[in-house]
């Protein structure tokens, strides 16, 4: 793979950016899936209806899906919910107990156990337990959470199947879809989630998700504030052992040896761009060694091909090591989903170290970082500047497709993107983040900064948008952590008006521009474009009614109208 294979902005023209095509709160549902031995089954019976997003994920990954309902509503009900998912593969069955389906013995490879039918501390009725044993393949498995009265140790094997074995899991929030899974007796690795926040709280505001921690870690309070599901069957007696089983395949074929990790999954977030994220851990170390990144979806497989793909290049091209960067361990897929193993940065989030303030050293550890990055990728011969206005025309006929700007506002791009087209002097592609957000920053113990999550880079992309990017999260961090919540007033105080913070934005894009020669007049026409280019990225995270009300859109209006303030005019100057 060589950087000559790539085009001006390749990644970023290929984007659809169709508003409202990745909302909160449609992500898909099953997270539980993930720690199955495979994503890949013939038939799934679920006793109960499911929710529809864990209705659509189980479709996805089975051949077929049975929904044994008892009662006539239950029957509406699992026809709404297939009506729901859009998929002709499943169907639902009445009964009145399970030993009264109308399956083949030994025909169903995973049993989904739903509300009332969930396992509690009580022993399953023997008559219910044969008809499992019945039901399932004899490496078929059940999965249930855990209702009632439960503590760690509790013995379940033989309340489920005949065959004695089961695997409990400990899982977070308290309630809703899953979004944490740890071995139950793996209590190194759930301290480890707890004090790097990788479990997910069911009540957000800090002070109570506080309160929520401390109970579920209370021995006293345990049983009201923790949850629990469980897999049973032949097949589970060592699933909690050992990482799933397509995991340690794929890795496997890259000669990375994880048949001995602890491992952890995290599934957080309400976008279904969202990564589910696996925790391997070797024995003898409490920090993870490898993590291994999935979609959840096949459609954003692109996004995670892209990252492997970034990480590679940035590993052959001598940029950045084990300390500031994730190496890539493996890659592949399983049931049409790309798999990434990276190495883990070990070090703190940017925020919890940052001072938020213009002489922050982790801060300009970023910017240097970030400058460093353009300058040793700068490239003055791939694109003249008329190919570089040309990707960006086209990102800007999309972005007036999409937002209603006045004539004033779409004159001034369409000079900015002209004064481009029209440079006499080169213009440098440089290799681009693409998502450069603090979020997005780890500070190791040697107190550099290092940049996660590559999804969005771009090999040959635009200067001075990563930094642009960075600074503008930076500074409306800071703007909040002195009670400014609004972020476009944070961005109206340090790029627009005058503070302390925006001597850092003026000098470090000077800076920028010296290191990577990058003509002073070209900041201002990718000011604009960069913002632009944003406004194109949220909406596909806002509904068709706010599109107008998003943050990088009033953003660049308010530099538009407001370019003639100082701090803009110490930036282009």
């Amino acid at each position: 793979m060589m950087l000559n294979d790539f085009t001006v902005l390749e990644r970023t023209l290929s984007v659809d950016y169709s508003p409202a095509s990745n909302l909160k709160g449609t992500v898909t549902g099953a997270n539980w899936t993930f720690f199955l031995p495979s994503l890949e089954v013939e038939r799934v019976l679920c006793l109960g209806v499911p929710s529809d997003s864990t209705l659509a994920t189980l479709a996805r990954i089975a051949r077929t899906v049975f929904v044994a309902c008892e009662k006539a509503g239950q029957i509406r009900e699992a026809k709404q919910a297939i009506q729901q998912a859009g998929r002709a593969n499943i169907y639902p069955v009445q009964t009145d107990v399970p030993a009264h389906l109308p399956l083949a013995a030994g025909s169903i490879d995973l049993l989904v156990l739903i509300g009332e039918h969930r396992i509690n501390g009580s022993k399953v009725e023997q008559h219910i337990r044969s008809s499992f044993d019945r039901l399932l393949k004899p490496d078929g498995l059940i999965y249930s959470e855990i209702a009632g009265r439960f503590r760690p140790g509790d013995e379940l094997n033989q309340n489920v199947t005949g065959s004695g074995e089961s695997q409990v899991f400990w899982l977070t929030p308290i309630a809703g879809e899953m979004q944490t899974a740890v071995p139950v007796n793996d209590r190194d690795t759930i301290r480890y989630f707890y004090r790097k926040g990788f479990y997910t709280p069911l009540i957000r505001y800090m002070p109570f998700a506080r309160i929520e921690r401390f109970l579920s870690r209370n021995p006293l309070s345990r049983e009201m504030f923790q949850r629990f599901s469980m897999l049973a069957g032949s097949g589970a007696g060592n699933l909690a052992d050992y990482p799933p089983a397509y995991l340690r395949a794929i890795a496997g074929r890259a000669g990375v040896d994880i048949e001995n990790h602890r491992w952890g999954l995290s599934a957080k977030g309400k976008y279904n761009t969202r990564k589910v994220l696996i925790f391997l851990y070797n024995r003898d170390h409490g920090t993870p060694e490898y993590i291994a990144k999935m979609t959840r979806d096949p459609a954003f497989n692109p996004r995670l091909e892209n990252e492997h793909r970034a990480l590679v290049l940035l590993k052959e091209m001598g940029i950045g090591d084990t300390v500031c960067l994730p190496q890539v361990v493996f890659f592949g897929y399983h049931s049409e989903l790309a798999v990434v193993g990276e190495t883990v940065v070990v070090g703190d989030d940017f925020r919890e170290k940052t001072t938020a303030s213009a002489d922050c050293p982790y801060a300009l550890d970023a910017v240097n970082w970030l400058t460093e990055l353009g300058a040793s990728t700068a490239d003055l011969i791939s694109a003249t500047p008329e190919e570089v206005s040309a990707g960006l025309e086209r990102l800007f006929s999309r972005f007036m497709e999409i937002y209603q700007l006045d004539q004033e506002h779409c004159q001034f791009l369409v000079e900015q993107i002209n004064r481009i087209k029209e440079s006499p002097e080169a213009f440098p592609l440089v290799f681009q983040h693409g998502d450069p957000g603090t979020w997005n920053v780890k500070i190791s113990a040697n107190g550099k900064a290092a940049f996660l999550d590559w999804e969005a880079a771009e090999p040959k992309g635009m200067p001075l948008w990563d930094l642009f990017y960075f600074l503008r999260s930076y500074c409306t961090w800071a703007a909040s952590t002195q009670g400014v919540r609004n972020s476009l007033e944070g961005f109206e105080r340090h790029f627009i008006q005058e503070s302390p913070l925006s001597s850092l934005v003026i000098d470090s894009v000077r800076n920028y521009c010296k290191r990577v020669n990058l003509p002073r007049d070209m900041v201002e026409p990718l000011f604009y474009t960069c913002w632009m280019h944003r406004s194109l990225k949220e909406a596909t995270r806002l509904r068709m009614d706010r599109l107008e009300r998003g943050h990088y859109v009033n953003s660049l209006r308010l530099a538009i109208d407001r370019r003639g303030a100082p701090t803009l005019q110490k930036l282009f100057s």
